[in-house]
């Protein structure tokens, strides 16, 4: 089972996600009452399916975010985020219980000495090689990772039965309960000298008497006497968690069940890692189709390291970043005279072309505009501050690059179909981040400095670039301009300096696409 996690009034509380599910809402009925005139009195609910927790919007007001994104329906993975007004909800992919790694609790008497353990190499394995086979074929067969823990547990206690049963996985330098069999509301304690001799000498522990001397009386004495085996899973020699059992009573285990048991281990330790990194694989995947669909693959594939890595979006960002902008000229009058097939063929080819092109350079496709394109260079910035500030450069090149690529397109389509069009640049300060509603969510920027890029393209010439004077002088004199004079924009009460970009003066540095004709 998992759990959730949230502070409420200064306190931190814990609710188990059992096969009901949980209730959100301000309402006193719910699971877990959130207090707030921004919380609906139903506001969500978490329902499980399967070995999956999904979150469910029940239509509250004001939406329900999972990692920063506006949802309606969203099934949870570990470390998920989730606001719900003023509140910050932790879902984490666990057993509900803590477990406890304390000697004092464990052992309720004086340590002094430590508790009996052996450990130091094994003997030859005692298990039959038909069953070894069986316990493998059922564990390869296995790919989603919470079927797999439930299924080693299950084979755990039934070669060697034991009262308990407790599998942990590390997550740095935590050890995080995944199965506690029987399930139980309360915490769970085990030995933390057991655990640790166990994670560092990368062996079985076998402890026939986990106690010592204890100054009371002999029920006591008995009714805390416990036998424990704690076997590590190594997977090339990195330990991947533990799986723990134990019984009351002196000598319920022997040197057979701890090798039976070290058995198991090693299968499960291969199959868990083999899981978790299909899990992390096909998670990386979601997030890279996902920012596909609005900034170019490398940028998608940097943005979906970081959503792995932080369980988040990156916050809204101050960037100085050059925006592009691109439009038809005559667009509506071809229209006019086409089909609407050809035209969305017409269309689909020649925004094709260009968005080939951004990517090409390194830019990011902020959104198509009927038949306009506006282009991100220097936005999102996914790495750190140093990464290279050249952004109105390559957004200078991919702005020929794409006058060229139009040329090409014009020269090999029907002649009334021909069109012109025009490209304009600004570069200055914008907010950079993710914005929309539940529904829709986009990466985009907003600023002034997208506003003057768009109007800047209005008085551009024909299948030519035209920049503001803040982009003139981020390129310095890596390209050939012209002046054209100061404009009075729309919404602006300054005039606008403005120049032509009639080519490069350099050559084309090492890794830049070669878009040139052919």
């Amino acid at each position: 089972m998992a759990r959730l996690i949230v502070e409420i009034n200064g306190e931190r509380k814990t609710f188990p996600l059992a096969a009901g599910g949980l209730t959100i809402g301000r309402a006193l009925e719910n699971d877990i009452v959130l207090n707030h005139a921004f919380v609906s009195r139903r506001h969500a609910r978490i329902e499980l399916r399967g070995r999956e927790a999904w979150l469910i919007d029940s239509d509250s007001r004001n939406g329900v975010r999972v990692n920063r994104l506006h949802v309606k329906s969203e099934r949870l993975s570990d470390g998920a985020t989730i606001q719900i007004g003023p509140f910050e909800l932790s879902y984490e992919d666990r057993a509900p219980q803590s477990v406890v790694l304390d000697d004092a609790r464990y052992f309720p008497m004086d340590l002094s000495s430590g508790p009996e353990v052996q450990t130091g190499e094994l003997p030859e394995l005692a298990l039959d090689v038909r069953e070894f086979f069986q316990i493998s074929k059922r564990l390869n067969s296995i790919l989603v990772l919470n079927e797999l823990l439930d299924a080693v547990m299950e084979e755990v206690l039934r070669v060697v039965p034991a009262q308990r049963g407790l599998l942990l996985l590390a997550r740095g330098n935590e050890l995080i309960p995944r199965v506690i069999h029987p399930p139980t509301s309360d915490d769970v304690t085990i030995s933390s000298t057991i655990a640790r001799k166990a994670i560092e000498s990368r062996e079985p522990v076998l402890t026939r008497n986990a106690h010592l001397d204890f100054q009371g009386s002999q029920s006591i004495i008995s009714a805390n006497i416990r036998s424990a085996i704690c076997v590590p899973l190594v997977a090339d020699r990195r330990v991947l968690g533990l799986i723990y059992i134990d019984s009351p009573g002196r000598a319920q285990f022997d040197e057979r069940a701890r090798d039976m048991l070290v058995v198991v281990a090693s299968q499960a330790a291969m199959n868990i890692e083999r899981a978790q990194l299909s899990e992390e694989l096909q998670k990386q995947e979601r997030q890279r189709q996902l920012f596909e669909r609005f900034v170019s693959p490398n940028i998608a594939k940097d943005a979906a390291s970081y959503f792995s890595e932080h369980g988040r979006l990156r916050e809204p960002q101050e960037l100085v970043v050059s925006v592009l902008f691109a439009d038809v000229r005559g667009f509506s009058s071809l229209s006019e005279r086409l089909t609407p097939r050809e035209v969305q063929d017409l269309l689909n080819e020649y925004l094709h072309e260009m968005t080939e092109v951004i990517f090409a350079h390194g830019g990011t496709l902020d959104k198509y505009i009927g038949d306009g394109i506006m282009a991100l260079f220097g936005a999102p910035r996914f790495s750190e501050p140093d990464q290279t500030d050249d952004h109105a450069q390559r957004a200078v090149r991919a702005a020929l690059g794409m006058i060229d690529a139009h040329r090409r397109l014009i020269s090999r389509i029907d002649p009334t179909k021909a069109f012109d069009f025009r490209i304009g640049i600004n570069t200055g300060p914008v907010y950079a981040g993710f914005f929309g509603t539940r529904q829709r969510l986009e990466y985009t920027v907003i600023g002034d400095t997208v506003n003057t890029a768009s109007r800047i393209e209005g008085k551009a010439d024909l299948n030519s670039v035209l920049i503001s004077e803040a982009t003139r002088a981020a390129i310095g004199d890596t390209f050939t301009v012209q002046e054209m004079g100061d404009f009075q924009l729309k919404g602006k009460a300054q005039l606008v300096k403005t120049f032509k970009v009639l080519g490069s003066t350099r050559p084309r540095r090492p890794g830049t696409a070669d878009l040139s004709p052919r």
